[in-house]
C-alpha cells in the first residue's frame, strides 16, 4: 500500500463493538417522525434540542477521560429520548457572542486574504458521516428508542455514506431471508433499508452506498441496489462496487484478502462490468461513484474502465496512518502532528492527486472516508480537543481543494470501548451499546461548521506559522462567514494572535459593498489533549462587535484565542442600516 494509507486492520474492522450483533427485525413506522420536518435548518433542530435540554455550564460538560458520557450527557427521564441531542460540551443557549479585545495586540497581525474562484466548490450538504455497512442492521435506525434522527439532524443535511471493510467481509445481503453464511457479522434484509430511508428522509441525507464485491456475486449486490433505489429514492445518490478493491489480494492485506493473488486492476475493471451488467438489468440507469481507494492507481483504474454512468470519484484518506508512537514520523498518531501545519499541506498534496484524477475524467471528486487515524484502538489523539479542531480545520481545507463530500468513518458501538475516533457513540456497554446516541468533541466540530451558510468555499491566502488558518465561505444569501482554527495549546500559551479579516475578491458587482458581524460561536477547551470541549450555539454577536464594519478597503481585525475554532458570520451592513441587523445587547449573558 502506498505511504499515507497502511493496510488496516483498524478498530472498525476489528472492534467487534463496530455493529451490533442481531437479528432482523421488522420495519417500524414511528409516530415520532411527525416531530421532525424534513429539510429543516440546523437552527431550527438545535432550538428544538434546547427545548428538551435544561441549560447548563458548558464547563462542566464533556466527555470523560475513558470516554463514557459525563452526568450532563445522561438521558433527561422525563423526555422522550428520540427527540433529545446528547452531545457533552454543547450549551444551547448561550447569551450574545463575544470575542477578546484585539485593538491593544502588539503582534504582527495573521493576515487572511480571499478570492472566489470560478470553480469554487459549493458549500451546504458537503460533510457527514460514514458507516459500515453492518450498521445498516443497527437497532437505532427509525427506533422510538433513539437518538439517532435527533443527533444526526444536528448536522443540517448531513452526508452518509455506508461501506467500510465489512461491506466485503461480515456483511450479509437477502431480501429472501436465507440463513446467513458463518462469515457474515450481520444480515441486512429490505426491512432494515426502509428503517434507515424513514431517517435519511427525516434529515434529508444524501446517500451512497457501496455493496459486496469481495465475495463476487453480482446476482446478490444488484438485488441489493433494486431495493436501496426503491427505499432511498432521490436520496441515493450513487452505487459504489466494492470498497478499497486496492485491498482484496493476499499480498494488500493477507488478514483481509478476499480475492486471490491474480487480483489487479485489470480484474477489477472486469468485475466492475459484470456486477454493473447485473445491477443494471434489474435497476436501469444506476449512478455509480468509485473506487473508494487511496492509490491513484486505481482511481484511474475505475475512471478508465467500461463502467457506465460514472457520477464521481470517490477517494479514502486517513493522514496519521503510523500507528508506532516511537516512529517520530510525520504521519505518527501523535497530537503534535494531528495540530501542525504540515498535515494540512499534506492534505493538499494527497487529495489533489485524487482531484486531478477526478478532473482528468470529468467528474467530481468525493472523500467518501475519512479520519485522523486508521490505526485500531486508541492512541494520544483519541477523543481530543486536538481532533475537534483537526476535524473543523480538514473539513474546509479538503473543500478547498474540491472535495464536494467529505464523509468521517463512524460506528454506532459504545462510546467506551468502541473505535475511539468515531463522532458518534453509544451510551451502552460494548456487549450492549443500546440506541441511545452521543455526540464527540468532533461531533462539536462538524456541527459548528453545519451552521455556516450555503454557499461557495473561498480560497484563502493566509500569513503566518499556519498554526492559526483562515478559512471563508461566501453564502448564497449574501453573508461571508470566516472560520479561524487556532492549533497552539492553550496549556502552553494563552497569548491572543491577531488576526486582520479581509473582504474577498471576485465577487462580483452584486456583492454587498460592505458587511458587519452578525452571529458567532467557538469551539474551545483549556488543552489540546483535553477529552472535553465546549461549544455554545451560534448567537448575536455583542453590541461593540456589531457595530464594526468590513469593507474591501478596510479590514476587520480580531482576536484569536489558542485551542479554538471561530466562526463569525457577516451579514450586507445595508440590512443592519435598514434595522433588519441582529438584536445584539451591550454584553454576553452567562
Amino acid at each position: 500500500m502506498p505511504p499515507g494509507h497502511r493496510p488496516r486492520t483498524t478498530a472498525k474492522d476489528d472492534d467487534d463493538s463496530m455493529t451490533s450483533d442481531r437479528t432482523n427485525a421488522p420495519a417500524r413506522r414511528s409516530p415520532r417522525l411527525a416531530w421532525i420536518i424534513a429539510g429543516a435548518s440546523v437552527a431550527i433542530v438545535v432550538l428544538i434540542a434546547a427545548i428538551v435540554f435544561a441549560p447548563h455550564d458548558a464547563t462542566e460538560t464533556g466527555p470523560t477521560d475513558s470516554g463514557t458520557a459525563s452526568d450532563a450527557a445522561t438521558p433527561t427521564p422525563t423526555q422522550n429520548i428520540a427527540e433529545q441531542l446528547i452531545v457533552p460540551g454543547y450549551d444551547p443557549n448561550p447569551g450574545t457572542f463575544a470575542l477578546p479585545d484585539a485593538s491593544g495586540l502588539s503582534a504582527e497581525p495573521i493576515t487572511a486574504n480571499f478570492a472566489l474562484a470560478d470553480d469554487a466548490t459549493a458549500w451546504g450538504g458537503t460533510f457527514g458521516l460514514s458507516f459500515e455497512a453492518t450498521e445498516l442492521a443497527n437497532p437505532a435506525w427509525n427506533s422510538d428508542n433513539s437518538n439517532l434522527t435527533t443527533t444526526l439532524a444536528a448536522l443540517g443535511n448531513p452526508v452518509l455514506r455506508f461501506g467500510g471493510n465489512k461491506v466485503d467481509r461480515r456483511m450479509w445481503w437477502t431480501s429472501t431471508d436465507e440463513p446467513a453464511p458463518e462469515w457474515a457479522e450481520a444480515t441486512v434484509t429490505p426491512a432494515d433499508l426502509e428503517r434507515v430511508a424513514a431517517v435519511v428522509e427525516a434529515v434529508d441525507a444524501d446517500v451512497t452506498l457501496v455493496v459486496d464485491l469481495g465475495h463476487n456475486d453480482p446476482e446478490r449486490a444488484a438485488d441489493m441496489v433494486k431495493y436501496a433505489t426503491a427505499a432511498f429514492g432521490d436520496h441515493l445518490l450513487a452505487i459504489t462496487i466494492g470498497n478499497e478493491p486496492n485491498g482484496y489480494s493476499p499480498e494488500a492485506q493477507p488478514d483481509l484478502a478476499v480475492r486471490g493473488d491474480d487480483w489487479d486492476t485489470d480484474a477489477y475493471q472486469d468485475a466492475l462490468v459484470e456486477h454493473s451488467d447485473a445491477i443494471d438489468a434489474e435497476t436501469p440507469g444506476t449512478n455509480y461513484a468509485g473506487p473508494g481507494a487511496y492509490d491513484t492507481t486505481w482511481l484511474r483504474a475505475y475512471t478508465e474502465s467500461d463502467l457506465p454512468n460514472k457520477t464521481a470519484v470517490t477517494m479514502h484518506w486517513y493522514p496519521l496512518w503510523r500507528c508506532d508512537a516511537t516512529s517520530n514520523r510525520s504521519s505518527t498518531t501523535t497530537i503534535e502532528n494531528l495540530t501542525s501545519p504540515a498535515l494540512r499541506e499534506s492534505a493538499h498534496k494527497i487529495l489533489s492527486l485524487g482531484k486531478g484524477v477526478a478532473d482528468d475524467a470529468g467528474l467530481p471528486f468525493w472523500v467518501e472516508e475519512t479520519g485522523p487515524t486508521s490505526c485500531s484502538g486508541g492512541n494520544e489523539t483519541s477523543r481530543t480537543h486536538a481532533q475537534a479542531l483537526w476535524t473543523s480545520d480538514y473539513v474546509l481545507t479538503a473543500a478547498e481543494i474540491g472535495a464536494e463530500r467529505i464523509a468521517f468513518h463512524s460506528m454506532l458501538g459504545a462510546c467506551d470501548g468502541g473505535a475511539p475516533m468515531s463522532p458518534v457513540c453509544a451510551s451502552g456497554t460494548v456487549d450492549e451499546p443500546g440506541e441511545v446516541i452521543e455526540g464527540r468533541s468532533n461531533f462539536l466540530a462538524l456541527m459548528l461548521l453545519s451552521w455556516v451558510p450555503d454557499g461557495q468555499v473561498l480560497t484563502p491566502s493566509v500569513s503566518g506559522d499556519g498554526r492559526v488558518m483562515v478559512h471563508a465561505v461566501y453564502g448564497d444569501d449574501g453573508s461571508l462567514t470566516y472560520v479561524i482554527v487556532d492549533m497552539r495549546d492553550p496549556s502552553a500559551t494563552d497569548a491572543l494572535a491577531p488576526v486582520s479579516l479581509h473582504a474577498p475578491e471576485g465577487l462580483g458587482a452584486d456583492a454587498p459593498a460592505a458587511w458587519t458581524p452578525d452571529s458567532g460561536s467557538q469551539l474551545a477547551s483549556d488543552s489540546l489533549d483535553s477529552t472535553e470541549s465546549t461549544l455554545p450555539a451560534m448567537a448575536p454577536v455583542q453590541a461593540e462587535l456589531a457595530g464594526a464594519t468590513l469593507t474591501a478597503d478596510a479590514p476587520l481585525t480580531v482576536a484569536s484565542t489558542p485551542g479554538t475554532t471561530t466562526v463569525l458570520t457577516f451579514d450586507d451592513a445595508a440590512s443592519h442600516a435598514d434595522g433588519d441587523g441582529p438584536t445584539a445587547t451591550a454584553s454576553a449573558t452567562p
